[in-house]
């Protein structure tokens, strides 16, 4: 049975849609229903039924989907191997990830990367988690780097990179007395003015639950999509920032402590993200290994506020 004739009831059995389906497959109706009662006949079993102006899969239907998708699986992973190896390895891997990540990681990694791996083409776009996830799900970018956004279903597979935590970034006559610990009780910034990065990161849904936990309610003075913005405002005394420990202020100026939240170190992860019915080539799979290798040995230095403790408030 051609390959051609499992994509086209894959297609239907997404979308219940004959008219939906020969539009997303570039073919009349009727070439589309033909393709499906052939597969029928092959199969000897009615896979869909009429329901209104829709369709819907037969019981038969419904338990031969999953495995025509493994089927189509089966076959993408073929063309992506035959063409890893057709073109010696090589191909184009769009890369999405928020700034910070880019500046602290990626500015580093990617020129040994790419000459250890001449045949592979990297674009980067900057962008915020949750536009980063939508744009995965466009087929925009084939991969995204960053915390993982609020709500992410089963569309996008991931795997983690490292872990981050919050830093607190002030002038020293705003910034509370961490007394005989390294860290600052959450709480205790909350009576200051708090710059933070805005709605587009998904590290600040994890500064906001976080907030939820102490039932608290802090006073943003700012919201930006720049650390860099948000350390100028806090070196002229206008707040303290709240920004991931990935970032890097001016330890001369400004006075930087890790947030905790009642004793509790409060970190999260940080995920390399695809879509999970994609075949990623070979050398996606090989810069997301050498990407996560390259995070946790700059995570391993000796940075205290850095360095993974038990008994943390652990964010996904």
């Amino acid at each position: 049975m051609d390959i051609r004739t499992y994509t086209a009831f894959a297609t239907v059995a997404g979308l219940q849609n004959i008219t939906r389906a020969a539009e997303r497959l570039n073919q009349t109706q009727s070439a589309l229903s033909r393709q499906i009662k052939a597969l029928e006949a092959h199969l000897g079993v009615r896979l869909i039924e009429k329901a209104g102006r829709n369709i819907r899969l037969t019981p038969a239907g419904e338990a031969l989907q999953a495995r025509v998708n493994a089927v189509l699986q089966a076959d993408q992973k073929l063309h992506a191997l035959a063409e890893d190896m057709s073109r010696g390895s090589s191909g184009l891997l769009k890369v999405g990830a928020c700034s910070q990540l880019i500046e602290r990681y990626m500015s580093g990694f990617l020129g040994p990367w790419q000459r250890q791996n001449p045949g592979v083409e990297i674009r980067l776009e900057d962008g915020g988690g949750p536009e980063l996830a939508q744009k995965l799900r466009e087929g925009h970018l084939h991969l995204t780097v960053s915390a993982a956004p609020p709500m992410l279903d089963d569309s996008i597979a991931r795997v983690q990179l490292g872990v981050l935590g919050f830093l607190a970034v002030g002038v020293p006559a705003l910034m509370p007395d961490p007394g005989a610990g390294r860290h600052i009780e959450l709480g205790a910034l909350l009576d200051q003015p708090i710059l933070t990065l805005n709605r587009r990161h998904a590290s600040r849904e994890v500064f906001e639950a976080a907030c939820r936990v102490l039932g608290a309610h802090p006073r943003i003075a700012l919201e930006s999509h720049s650390p860099h913005t948000l350390f100028a405002m806090a070196q002229g005394g206008n707040g303290i920032a709240v920004v991931p420990s990935c970032t890097r202020p001016d330890p001369e100026r400004l006075s930087c402590r890790p947030i905790a939240l009642r004793g509790t170190p409060v970190r999260f992860d940080i995920f390399a993200m695809w879509g999970s019915r994609a075949i990623l080539p070979g050398y996606a799979e090989r810069f997301i290994a050498d990407l996560g290798a390259h995070i946790r040995a700059d995570q391993a230095l000796p940075e205290p506020e850095m360095a993974p403790r038990p008994g943390w408030l652990h964010a996904v």
